[in-house]
C-alpha cells in the first residue's frame, strides 16, 4: 500500500475514534465553515457606498458591490464605471472564561473591491447589455485569547514527575489568512424597466489555524504550552458559485428585486495538520502529514429586495431607500472527504438552522454631495441549545445561545462627492456579535506531555467581537 495512503488511513481512524467518542464533530471545522468559508453575513467587502448603506442595495443596483447582492443591478448602469476601494478593518475580541478576561485587537489593510462595469449600447436601444468584473480581497485574521482562569485547575506531574496543582494560564485560538473572489457578471436592461443578471464567482482561500493551551504550576510557577490535537493546520481551497437575479420597476420610483445565490462548492482543499499519538509500543510521535483533498459546500441564499428612488440621475435633490431580506440556506452546508471530516455533518444536521438577515439603507443627494446611512441584523445560524458545557470546574452543565457563530448587528454611515467624471466615497461600518466557544479535548507538547480536558464537559468561553470597517472608494465614469 502507498505509504501516504497508509498514514492517511491510520490517522483518519485515530481522529475518527477521538471524535466518535466525544462530540461527534470538530468545533474548529464548523467555526471555519461559518466564519471563513461562507460568503454570507461575515463578509466585510464592498465599495464605500455599499458599506455606507448597510450593504442594502439589492433593488437599487447601479453599484459594483450591489451586483454582489443581485447581479441584475448591473443592468441599471447608464455609464461605464471603474473604481477601486481600499479599507482598514479593526477586529477586537473581548474573551471571557471563568474569572479571566482579555481584550486584543487586530488591524488589517484590505482591498474590499476593485472592478469595472461596461455599459454597452445606446440610450435609445430597447435592450441593452452590460458587462462587469469585480475583485475583492479580505483578510480573515482573528485572535481570540483567553487569559488566566484559576477556576480551571487539576493535578498534573511536574518536571520531577510529582503531581502538583496546575491552573489554566491561557487558551489562544488564532487564525491567519485571507480570501479573495473574482466575479464576472452579465446583465440586460429592457426599456429601463426590467433587468436580468447572472454572475459567476471564483473563490480562493488560504488560512492557517492554531489552538494553543497553557497551564502554570501554582507552586513554583512552571509554565507549559500545548497544541490542540490536529493543530496547527493549514488549508488552501478553491470555490465556485453562481447567482441569478431580476429587478423590475413597478413605477418610476419603486423597484422590486429577487436573486438566488447557489452554494459555494469548495474543492481541491489542501489540508495539512499536526497529528499527535502514541504507537503500540508506547512511543509518542507527531507528524505533519495528515493530508487530503477535502470538499466543502457553503450555504446558498435567496435575496428579496425593495427600493424607492426618486430621479437620482437628473435631480439635484433626491432620496433613495432600499430594504433587503436574505435567507441563508445553512442546512445545505456539507463536509465531504474522509470519514472523520464528514462527522462534522452530525453537528449540521442536529444543531444548524437557516438564518435570516435584514438590511436597510438610505441615501440623500444634494447636487454633488451624497449622505448615507444603513443598518443590518443577522440571526445566528446555530440553534440555541446546541451543546452542553460548564463555566468552570464547579459548574453544573448548561446550554448557551450563539455557539460558534452569533447574531450580528451592523451600523453604517457614509459620504460621497462627485468631481466631474470622478467620484470619491467614504464608508464606515460597525459590526458587533457575541458568541460562545469551548475549551476541551487533547493537548500535546513536542515531547509528548498530554493534557486531556474532558470532551464530554467542555468549558465555555464568551467572546464579544467588535469590528470597525473603514472603506475609501475612488472611481470614474466614462
Amino acid at each position: 500500500m502507498n505509504k501516504k495512503l497508509l498514514y492517511g488511513f491510520i490517522l483518519s481512524s485515530l481522529v475518527m475514534t477521538v471524535k466518535s467518542q466525544t462530540t461527534q464533530f470538530y468545533p474548529n471545522d464548523v467555526s471555519d465553515a461559518f466564519n471563513i468559508f461562507g460568503d454570507n453575513s461575515n463578509n466585510t467587502s464592498g465599495t464605500a457606498r455599499y458599506i455606507g448603506m448597510g450593504e442594502s442595495m439589492g433593488a437599487l443596483g447601479g453599484d459594483l458591490s450591489a451586483v454582489e447582492t443581485n447581479p441584475a443591478g448591473l443592468g441599471i448602469f447608464r455609464n461605464s464605471v471603474a473604481n477601486i476601494s481600499m479599507g482598514v478593518l479593526s477586529n477586537k475580541n473581548k474573551a471571557t472564561m471563568g474569572n479571566g478576561v482579555n481584550s486584543n485587537t487586530d488591524t488589517n489593510f484590505n482591498v474590499p473591491a476593485a472592478g469595472i462595469a461596461l455599459a454597452l449600447g445606446d440610450e435609445s436601444d430597447l435592450l441593452k447589455v452590460n458587462f462587469g468584473v469585480n475583485f475583492s480581497y479580505q483578510r480573515v485574521d482573528n485572535d481570540v485569547y483567553f487569559s488566566r482562569n484559576s477556576k480551571i485547575n487539576y493535578l498534573f506531574p511536574n518536571k520531577d514527575n510529582v503531581n502538583q496543582t496546575y491552573e489554566m494560564a491561557n487558551y489562544d485560538q488564532y487564525t491567519d489568512g485571507y480570501k479573495s473572489k473574482l466575479k464576472l457578471s452579465f446583465a440586460t436592461n429592457y426599456m429601463d424597466k426590467i433587468y436580468f443578471g447572472i454572475g459567476f464567482d471564483w473563490h480562493y482561500l488560504n488560512v492557517d489555524r492554531s489552538s494553543e493551551y497553557g497551564h502554570r504550576n501554582t507552586v513554583d510557577g512552571e509554565y507549559m504550552r500545548f497544541d490542540e490535537q490536529l493543530t496547527p493546520y493549514s488549508q488552501e481551497a478553491n470555490g465556485f458559485g453562481l447567482n441569478v437575479g431580476v429587478i423590475g420597476k413597478i413605477t418610476p420610483e419603486i423597484r422590486l428585486g429577487a436573486a438566488y445565490h447557489t452554494p459555494i462548492w469548495w474543492s481541491d482543499m489542501d489540508d495539512y495538520r499536526w497529528v499527535y499519538s502514541v504507537n503500540d509500543k508506547g512511543q509518542f510521535f507527531q507528524d505533519y502529514i495528515y493530508y487530503d483533498r477535502y470538499k466543502n459546500v457553503s450555504p446558498g441564499k435567496i435575496v428579496l429586495s425593495g427600493a424607492f428612488a426618486s430621479n437620482i440621475f437628473d435631480d439635484d435633490n433626491s432620496l433613495a431607500f432600499n430594504f433587503d431580506f436574505i435567507n441563508y440556506f445553512n442546512k445545505d452546508m456539507e463536509f465531504k472527504g474522509d470519514v472523520d471530516y464528514r462527522l462534522n455533518n452530525n453537528f449540521v444536521n442536529n444543531y444548524v438552522r437557516n438564518s435570516q438577515e435584514y438590511r436597510a439603507g438610505l441615501e440623500y443627494r444634494f447636487k454633488e454631495l451624497k449622505l448615507r446611512a444603513g443598518y443590518a441584523y443577522a440571526s445566528s445560524p446555530i440553534k440555541d441549545q446546541s451543546i452542553a458545557g460548564v463555566w468552570d470546574n464547579d459548574s453544573s452543565p448548561v446550554y448557551v445561545k450563539n455557539y460558534l457563530a452569533g447574531e450580528k448587528n451592523k451600523l453604517s454611515f457614509g459620504v460621497g462627492y462627485d468631481i466631474g467624471v470622478f467620484f470619491v466615497d467614504l464608508g464606515y461600518q460597525n459590526i458587533k456579535t457575541d458568541y460562545h466557544t469551548t475549551l476541551s479535548g487533547d493537548f500535546y507538547t513536542v515531547d509528548g506531555s498530554n493534557v486531556n480536558l474532558d470532551l464530554n464537559k467542555p468549558y465555555f468561553g464568551k467572546v464579544n467581537n467588535t469590528q470597525n470597517n473603514f472603506v475609501l472608494t475612488l472611481g470614474m465614469r466614462f
